[in-house]
């Protein structure tokens, strides 16, 4: 990466764009800027260089992330006031995945691999969620999540013991935060929350490969040239929570997370209809039932804004589960043709196929496993190449026939954390029978709750030939 030895005049940010892309450089990224800061690298920043200069990162859709050279600081700035900024013209070529100069870390070792993929080994600079989002994506990858961070962490990926935000939502305004240091992880202590709007250090993984999107045909497709990921350009009719799971696992896909419902709006997916879209996150109590997260978006915004307002600007909020209906847009992920069906599955393998040539797959234990404490759930089913079951995935294999549900308050733990009492994460649990399974809404409280996440609890493994 070459970079200009000093700070070009102020400008305002498209004026500052425009020079830059005049002699074939552009403006840096966030996390390029703070790389090269005099408390990191001090490649290019020095201890006086304490302006604040105009990143590639926007925060929303007036305001863009800024960072000074002297420590790595960040602040926002008006798109239209005057900055300083410095133009860089990055190599020739660079990876087509998550890897090298994409990842964050000292050089040569940028990336933590773990299985299918990468991970930075450093933390990124404080952000807001928004800004982060489009980062990660920006690098071929995804802002990473709780459970994937815990099972990297067991495995050896350096920590700073700064808490992390998250892809997971903990609740309508919140993100689930993580830190360690060491290989251990252990929940509530380290584990909380981060408000969406609320700038922290965060880490991007994908995969380490590039990967193509999901082969199979769709109706009105659009794929995010960056993520890869697929999903549609209209929405589909207003159903159930439940129903809109069901339908999208009929399609071959998923009902998507917020933070991938994020991810594909900034990268430019169309007709947004100015209405909450359900999303597959689960997002806590409210002291009447439990809520789910939607997004909210109009026509395109590729600078959309992932955040609570409480207000008609308002583009990440929430709804009752037990809602009678939303619309909603179905996620469609690109598949890993080297996955074989998994051999350790406890009590031999379910298989949930998804329609599709080739076909998208989940595998889960067929009997729930002893049981443990959540982060060695989490390192058990890691060792083995799987995960612990997702609230969604347990949705999608329960309504699917997910054999030998114990019930009768014999709840099974989940990979998804959500607010309990402010600050502490409790844990997502569920439950279901043979008889129950038919009827399963995973709702309050016949069929989840949450839980503490301290004490041993059983739990499920899945695997999966999708790249999420």
């Amino acid at each position: 990466m070459t970079w200009d030895g000093l700070e070009r005049p102020v400008a305002a940010l498209d004026v500052a764009k425009a020079a830059c892309d005049a002699f074939g450089a552009r403006l840096p990224t966030a996390s390029e800027l703070y790389r090269v800061s005099a408390t990191q690298s001090a490649a290019v920043g020095q201890s006086f260089n304490t302006n604040y200069l105009w990143s590639l990162d926007p925060d929303d859709h007036l305001n863009q992330a800024v960072l000074r050279l002297s420590d790595g600081g960040t602040s926002t700035l008006a798109a239209a006031s005057p900055g300083a900024y410095r133009c860089v013209c990055p190599p020739a070529s660079m990876p087509s995945a998550f890897a090298g100069g994409h990842c964050n870390g000292a050089p040569g070792t940028e990336c933590f691999t773990f299985g299918s993929y990468n991970f930075d080994s450093k933390d990124r600079p404080a952000l807001r969620k928004s800004a982060a989002v489009w980062e990660c994506t920006n690098e071929h990858a995804h802002l990473a999540d709780l459970p994937q961070l815990v099972e990297a962490a067991r495995n050896g990926l350096p920590g700073s013991g700064r808490f992390l935000m998250t892809a997971d939502a903990a609740d309508y305004h919140d993100s689930s935060a993580i830190r360690w240091s060491t290989t251990s992880w252990t929940p509530p202590g380290d584990a909380g929350i981060i408000d969406f709007v609320t700038p922290a250090p965060f880490r991007c993984a994908g995969p380490a490969a590039a990967v193509s999107a999901n082969p199979n045909a769709i109706d009105n497709p659009y794929v995010g040239p960056l993520s890869r990921y697929k999903s549609e350009t209209v929405d589909t009719a207003a159903a159930s929570w439940v129903a809109a799971q069901a339908t999208c696992v009929a399609r071959g896909g998923h009902l998507p997370r917020e933070t991938e419902m994020a991810e594909l709006i900034q990268q430019g997916l169309p007709n947004g209809t100015n209405t909450g879209l359900w999303s597959a996150d689960e997002v806590g109590y409210n002291g009447t039932q439990f809520l789910a997260a939607i997004n909210i978006w109009t026509a395109l915004d590729q600078r959309y804004s992932f955040a609570y307002t409480g207000d008609a600007a308002t583009t990440a909020s929430w709804a009752y589960k037990t809602d009678a209906s939303h619309a909603f847009r179905c996620i469609y992920y690109p598949l890993d043709p080297s996955v074989a069906p998994p051999t350790t599955c406890k009590g031999g393998c379910f298989s949930l196929v998804l329609p599709g040539t080739p076909a998208p797959t989940m595998w889960f234990d067929s009997l729930d496993r002893e049981p443990a404490i959540m982060s060695d759930a989490f390192a058990t089913c890691a060792a083995e190449q799987g995960h612990v079951a997702s609230e969604r995935d347990y949705t999608e294999a329960i309504l699917g026939g997910l054999p030998n549900g114990v019930g009768n308050g014999n709840y099974l733990f989940t990979s998804d954390f959500g607010l309990g009492t402010n600050p502490t994460l409790a844990t997502m649990i569920v439950q279901w029978t043979a008889a129950t399974a038919a009827g399963f809404a995973d709702e309050y409280p016949s069929d989840m709750t949450w839980a503490d996440p301290a004490p041993g609890r059983a739990y499920r493994c899945m695997w999966t030939n999708e790249l999420r």
